[in-house]
């Protein structure tokens, strides 16, 4: 990856979810859930990969297993694949939570020069460095969030004075016009007004 990796604010797999064939649709279909890897634990077995080609792939520069297309395969297909992993690292996740956890895991790859630390040696406990790409996708939500809502925020503060702004104008413009007798008479009230 020769560049940081960019929020796109869509998952970076690609999706299939809308050409699944009717007899490969199931609960998790109607749910429009996606599959994950968490390539922290991903220990490159292949499993996945080999029943469920379509969807799953080893990635060539971390060496761990990822989803390339979701929906490549039948959701029978992929629930195997789940349920096959030795190290239960593949997990069935929802479209916002998917997103998040793509670029997380693209971002965190990209800082460490796609170098992930030996899942085994994780477990083990000889070597640090494992993420938990659902806390970081987590805290990424939450920042997402807050600067969605301070945007928000300055957004109607600006309105509310070009608002003000505008209003204020029209009353100018709409005094200036009146004539000298009710301009005195609207002045007077105005003072009595503050």
């Amino acid at each position: 990856m020769k560049a940081p990796p960019i929020y796109p604010g869509r998952p970076f797999s690609r999706s299939l979810w809308d050409r699944v064939p009717p007899e490969s649709q199931g609960v998790k279909h109607q749910a429009q859930r996606f599959v994950f890897v968490d390539e922290w634990s991903c220990i490159a077995c292949r499993n996945c990969c080999d029943v469920a080609p379509k969807t799953f792939c080893i990635d060539a520069d971390a060496g761990r297993a990822r989803v390339f297309s979701q929906w490549g395969n039948s959701e029978e297909d992929l629930d195997y694949a789940v349920s096959a992993c030795p190290v239960d690292c593949i997990s069935w996740v929802d479209r916002p939570q998917l997103q998040a956890l793509e670029y997380v895991t693209r971002r965190e790859l990209y800082e460490v020069g796609n170098q992930l630390p030996c899942p085994m040696a994780i477990r083990q406990g000889s070597v640090e460095g494992k993420k938990d790409p659902f806390q970081l996708a987590q805290d990424f939500a939450q920042g997402v969030a807050s600067e969605s809502d301070k945007a928000r925020n300055q957004g109607r503060a600006a309105l509310l004075s070009k608002s003000a702004a505008v209003v204020q104008e029209r009353i100018q413009a709409v005094f200036s016009n009146l004539k000298g007798h009710l301009r005195d008479v609207g002045w007077r009230a105005f003072k009595r007004l503050r």
